[in-house]
């Protein structure tokens, strides 16, 4: 009997989910939910451009929309049939934090906080803690540099510590209001498993060792001695974290009743631990020592991986290196620029049509694929949402150089 997997991605604007045959990798089953909620699923505040905010009722609905499509599309292929799913697996944005309750409830989801853009979670691309990032590198450069070594020489405002802090000043209600703090990574896995305390939560390598300075060297988290020099409430938040993170070869719980029964799967089937979409898609892609993969959506990661039985060089600019992040037994290394896709979708709206259809990428896609290279004479510095790898600066901006008269859109 053949088993199969139900596979789910959350991206910066939709959820998307694949049915999978074990044996071959076969695809048997797609769906795809957008995001409700905000501008094509994120929320913004028009007075802060690095403000990007979402709203964790749309993970679960587009999780259950995204599911039961995929499962309904495997269910026209012969010999399939949901009892025989074996497993869920997840990948999310990140560093994707959300504030959560005693009972592991978004706080967002409470009438109290449901309209409240510091309530919600936290996207990755949300830039609004850049100076709180520059503090961070600053701090620990004088006291800590131990923690800057692994993750290129600079923390960064898309990361979980920035964002927790900058919410702690702009938005001290919500920061006491939490009783945790959770990366998305880790959210949807413990909500498919019905956990009800953060202090339950299976937590990832790969979210703790890229965006919150974990490591096993310096006894996990950052010091409440450390934290405490940023702001004696971090240092408290510490206790109320995590003091373990695992790599990929565990499970992090089993499938709820409540989750089971509306996907029509069998309960208590294993859901996988939790990582970030780049470092499973790389392992979908086949990574291994040498080879370097490059994950391209909304923002761009490029992932290698090296055997932790070696000692690596510190790396300037990357996001991280980190023993199990992307496979187990190997280092995960992670490096990037945070727009590609939103870059690209940004420019059909301002060069074609405003509703920037798929037909209109492809317009000018095959418009701009008859031009020699640098036929154009265009050249452009891609910094539209700042510089990720090997700057860190998330206020530089983009520019275009050598516009004409005759310049059109798809040059």
């Amino acid at each position: 009997m053949n088993a199969y997997t139900l596979g789910v991605d959350f991206g910066t604007n939709s959820v998307r989910a694949i049915v999978a045959d074990c044996a071959d990798g076969r695809v048997l089953g797609v769906g795809v939910a957008g995001y409700a909620s905000g501008e094509r699923g994120v929320l913004l505040d028009p007075r802060d451009p690095h403000l990007a905010r979402q709203n964790p009722a749309d993970y679960l609905d587009g999780f259950q929309a995204a599911g039961r499509a995929a499962l309904a599309g495997a269910e026209r292929e012969r010999g399939f049939a949901r009892d025989r799913v074996i497993a869920v697996g997840t990948e999310t944005t990140g560093s994707t934090p959300l504030p959560v309750g005693a009972d592991c409830r978004p706080l967002a989801l409470s009438p109290p906080w449901r309209h409240h853009l510091a309530a919600q979670a936290w996207l990755w691309k949300d830039h609004t803690g850049a100076a709180e990032a520059e503090e961070i590198t600053a701090l620990a450069a004088r006291h800590a540099p131990g923690y800057l070594a692994p993750i290129g020489g600079r923390y960064s405002s898309e990361w979980f510590w920035s964002k927790i802090w900058h919410c702690l000043k702009v938005a001290p209600e919500v920061f006491t209001a939490a009783a945790s703090w959770v990366e998305l990574a880790d959210y949807v896995p413990a909500a498919l498993s019905g956990v009800t305390a953060p202090v339950a939560i299976q937590r990832s390598i790969c979210a703790a060792g890229h965006k919150a300075m974990f490591s096993e060297a310096w006894g996990g988290l950052p010091s409440a001695d450390f934290l405490g020099r940023l702001d004696p409430r971090l240092a408290e938040l510490r206790s109320r974290l995590y003091d373990q993170a695992y790599p990929a070869d565990r499970p992090a719980g089993q499938l709820s009743v409540e989750w089971a029964s509306a996907l029509g799967l069998r309960a208590g089937i294993p859901v996988a631990m939790g990582a970030f979409d780049a470092h499973y898609g790389a392992v979908g892609a086949g990574i291994a020592p040498g080879t370097l993969v490059k994950i391209i959506g909304t923002s761009t990661c490029d992932i290698a991986v090296a055997p932790a039985r070696e000692r690596l060089a510190d790396i300037p600019g990357i996001c991280g290196i980190v023993n199990g992040s992307v496979m187990p037994g190997c280092y995960g290394i992670e490096a990037g620029q945070s727009a590609v896709g939103d870059l690209l979708e940004w420019w059909v709206r301002l060069a074609g049509d405003e509703s920037a259809s798929e037909a209109e990428h492809a317009r000018l896609s095959a418009e701009a694929a008859r031009l020699r290279p640098g036929e154009s004479g265009l050249l452009a510095l891609d910094w539209w949402n700042g510089n990720r790898s090997i700057l860190v600066d998330a206020d530089l901006t983009g520019l275009l150089l050598g516009m004409s008269l005759k310049s059109r859109g798809e040059k």
